[in-house]
Order: structure tokens, then C-alpha cells, then sequence
């Protein structure tokens, strides 16, 4: 993301941090790093070495003695800051007692992080969740949705919203959005799809409307949506796809499209796969986003991120009642070697008990109405600053040229072709590195405000101080 190297300042002893060990020798370790590490995003040419000697609570220490304020969670992930005490001192305890025990045995941990998801957050009894899986990523927890939606419905059909993201294995690639495409080497303006795609059994269908959508309504992407089901024929669809706000492609929908979305799903008698691998556990100010339209719910949820704070790699599935009874009656032939793996359960327990015990719902909504204060004070200031949109502590800000147009025309169609270096997102990033604040975005033109719930108001200030000298560089380029 930033390719500046952060800014330096004072920061306590990194041998006295290590325990009094030598510090490694990071010009070797780049070394090893550019010969044998197969990158992603970048070509080998163009990965910058941003080394992180060591994270604490909303910081990350680089190699070189800078420091940078995580005002992104990194990937919108990182939700209760970095090395949380809670967390890390849950998965130490269970280290005492476990390794790894493989998904046919039970063990204190999974069952209690069942627990606390099914009973204490989604209400148990009185909620329509029936079960959790805990599994290795979010990626895995879509492709069990996916899985679970064919088999309980015995339809093929999945729909999927452009712009959205939902993993990179090679059926979450296939949905339609930022998915597992290459540009090949010496041709910046070429994009190669994973061959096969569009894959036989994957629909696209429009995206929502902004959350600022002044139209009439219906909302026209529900429509269009319709046409969709209608042509294909409702018996064929197992499921829809969608995320609440978009991860990739900072999108928050209009207020009117997941309670029509849903609804469209119970008329045409399809389900609906919620993806709150980015938004769920507090990100959005409730516990999962879908919980911003009462009486909308889920059949199948996809989560991960916030469940245990990315302290571990972590994805789960939350199954509805209904598909759960289905599911305990049958020997389904699915798991793997990490399934409920005991030292993610721990960190899902310990997160968990952490945010219930600080009451971090509250905490997320008052620091989210101070950020979004601020946000719109700069988006008065700077005529860059086209939209800001979001909920909690996530917030998108996009930015548009003088004529208030999208200052790269593909916008969340990019499929990243040519020089990015001079795209928006990472003018800022580099902006905001240089002063210390990690801060950025994955589409062109939009910026993600993600920090951690840990994130106090003066932490806030200063990260919008940073975010405010970069929009001065973007409204002089192009305003």
C-alpha cells in the first residue's frame, strides 16, 4: 500500500521489546525475502520492503524506526488493535494445554466459542442462528456457504453482486467482483482472468445504489435484479451473495437495498448468504451489519476478521436453524485438518469475551460519531472529497476530479491495468505514510477509514490530520 517508510519518532528500545535479544538483521532478511517469497499484488520489481519489526496496540513498529498509526486496521481486520492482551493471553493459556486436535474430537475451547457467538451475541433461542463452524479464513467460511446453500437447497445457481469481494480460492473467485485475475508481466494493460471464468453456476447482478441515492424507487439494481431471477428462472437459484458494505470496493449500500434484497429472496424462495467477513462483530457499530435493518436476517452468514481481532487465521459459518436441523441429520463428508482448530477457538474466546465484557458496541458508535464528525468537516474543506458514507468505524471516503467525477474513469470496474503508482488511494497512501499514518484503499478512487475500536479521539485527530494533508495533494492535482 504507503511506499513511504513511515515517519520516525520516539518509540521504546527495540532490544528491551525483544527481551533483551539482538535485533535480526533486516538487510539479510529482505534478502530472503525478495529471493524466495512469491508476492502477491505487486510484481517481485515493484514490492516495496516495508519490514514491521513489532505491533503494539494501534501501531506498527518498522524495521527502519518509524512508526505508523493503523488508521485501517490494516485490512479493515485488525479490530481490537494489535497484541491485545485479551486475546493473546487466552491463546497463551490454551498453549499450556493444546496444539492441534483434529475436528472429530471436541476440546473446551470450540465448544465455548460456539457458545459465545450462538447464545451471548446472536441470542441463542430467541435468534435465528442454529450453529457454528470454525474454520482456517473467510475465504473457506464463502465457500462453505456456498457449499451449504447447494446441497440444503439442490440448486446450483449462485448470485453475486459486481463489486464485491468475497475470497480467492477458486469458487469465491468466481464471484463476481475483485477476485484472483493477473496482469502479466511487461503488459501493465493487459488483465488475465483464472481461466473458466464466468464459471458455469455464478450470476452477476448489479450493484447496489450508493447510500446516497436520491432516485426513485424501487431502487433500480433490485429490478434489474428481478429480470435477473426471472430469466433464469427462481427454481434454478440456490442463494445470493452480498455484503452489508463492501469490503474491497467501499461501497456502503442505499438503507433500501438489503431489507428489499432479503425480501426478494423470500418471494423467488431462494436463500441468502450474508458475507460479514469484514463487517460482522462490531465493525459497523451492531454486531453484524445486517442487524442496521431490523427484521432482516440471514440464512447463512459468512464471518471472520473481528471474531478474534485477525489475531489468527480465522473464518467460521453461521448456520440458520433450519439448515442446521438439515445438516444434524446427515453425514456430511466436508472438514478440514484446522477445522475448530483449539488455539483459533481460544483467540475467538478471547476476543469475544473481551468485547462483551467492555461493552465494545458502545465504544464502536461513540468513537464511529466523532470519526464521521470529522470526516464530514474535511469533505466540507476539500473539493476532492465527493462522498463520505459508512457506518461505526468504517467509512468510505471517495474522491472525484473538478467536474466531480471519479478521478479514474473505471472507478470499482478497475481491473488495475496500467501504473497505479498515480492513483488516488495510493497518493494518499504515500501522503499519509510520510506523516506517520497508515491509511489507503484498494479501488482508485475511494479511501478506507477503518481504524481500531481501540482507537482513542485524539488517535482520530491525528489520523485525520494526516488524511487531511494528502486531500490537499489530491485537490491541487485534480481539482
Amino acid at each position: 500500500m504507503a511506499e513511504s517508510t513511515g515517519r520516525r519518532g520516539p518509540r521504546p528500545d527495540a532490544a528491551h521489546e525483544r527481551g533483551g535479544a539482538p535485533s535480526p538483521d533486516w538487510e539479510q532478511l529482505e534478502r530472503w525475502d525478495r529471493a524466495y517469497y512469491l508476492h502477491n499484488v505487486q510484481a517481485q520489481g515493484q514490492w516495496p520492503w516495508l519490514a514491521v519489526e513489532r505491533q503494539a496496540g494501534n501501531y506498527l513498529y518498522l524495521s527502519n524506526g518509524a512508526s505508523l498509526l493503523d488508521f485501517q486496521s490494516q485490512l479493515i481486520s485488525d479490530s481490537l488493535g494489535h497484541c491485545h492482551p485479551g486475546i493473546y493471553g487466552e491463546i497463551t493459556r490454551a498453549m499450556e494445554r493444546y496444539g492441534h486436535v483434529f475436528f472429530g474430537m471436541g476440546h473446551e475451547y470450540r465448544a465455548r466459542a460456539a457458545k459465545l457467538v450462538i447464545e451471548d451475541v446472536l441470542g441463542g433461542e430467541r435468534g435465528w442462528a442454529g450453529r457454528l463452524r470454525v474454520l482456517a479464513s473467510g475465504t473457506e467460511a464463502v465457500e462453505n456457504c456456498i457449499t451449504l446453500a447447494r446441497l440444503y437447497t439442490g440448486r446450483t445457481l449462485i448470485l453475486t453482486q459486481a463489486h464485491s469481494y468475497h475470497g480467492l480460492t477458486v469458487g469465491a473467485t468466481m464471484l463476481r467482483g475483485y477476485r484472483n485475475n493477473l496482469t502479466p508481466g511487461g503488459h501493465p494493460d493487459e488483465v488475465r482472468d483464472v481461466p473458466g471464468f464466468p464459471a458455469h453456476g455464478y450470476i452477476p447482478i448489479p450493484p447496489p445504489e450508493h447510500a446516497d441515492y436520491a432516485g426513485p424507487l424501487p431502487l433500480p439494481s433490485l429490478v434489474a435484479t428481478e429480470h435477473i431471477i426471472r430469466t433464469l428462472g427462481a427454481r434454478n437459484v440456490a442463494a445470493v451473495i452480498t455484503e452489508p458494505m463492501f469490503g474491497a470496493g467501499g461501497l456502503a449500500p442505499h438503507p433500501a437495498y438489503m431489507p428489499g434484497l432479503r425480501d426478494l429472496s423470500k418471494r423467488h424462495g431462494f436463500l441468502w448468504i450474508d458475507d460479514e467477513v469484514l463487517c460482522g462483530f462490531g465493525r459497523l457499530g451492531e454486531w453484524f451489519g445486517y442487524q442496521l435493518h431490523p427484521g432482516v436476517e440471514p440464512d447463512l452468514m459468512a464471518v471472520g476478521k473481528s471474531i478474534n481481532g485477525s489475531s489468527l487465521p480465522c473464518g467460521a459459518v453461521v448456520a440458520s436453524k433450519a439448515i442446521a436441523e438439515f445438516f444434524d441429520q446427515a453425514r456430511w463428508w466436508s472438514g478440514s485438518t484446522w477445522d475448530g482448530h483449539p488455539l483459533v477457538c481460544a483467540s475467538i474466546v478471547g476476543a469475544l469475551e473481551t468485547m462483551l465484557a467492555d461493552n465494545v458496541l458502545e465504544r464502536v458508535r461513540a468513537r464511529g460519531r466523532y470519526l464521521r464528525e470529522r470526516l464530514d468537516h474535511l469533505a466540507a474543506r476539500h473539493p476532492s472529497v465527493g462522498r463520505v458514507a459508512g457506518h461505526g468505524l468504517y467509512h468510505a471516503v471517495d474522491l472525484v476530479d473538478a467536474q466531480g467525477r471519479p478521478i479514474v474513469a473505471e472507478d470499482r470496474y478497475t481491473a488495475f491495468l496500467g501504473d497505479l503508482t498515480d492513483h488516488p488511494n495510493n497518493v494518499v497512501a504515500r501522503e499519509c505514510a510520510a506523516r506517520g499514518v497508515f491509511l489507503g484503499g484498494f479501488v482508485p478512487n475511494t479511501i478506507k477509514v477503518g481504524p481500531p475500536f481501540t482507537i482513542s479521539e485524539a488517535e482520530i485527530d491525528a489520523g485525520l490530520a494526516a488524511f487531511d494533508a494528502a486531500l490537499s495533494v489530491v485537490d491541487a492535482r485534480w481539482c
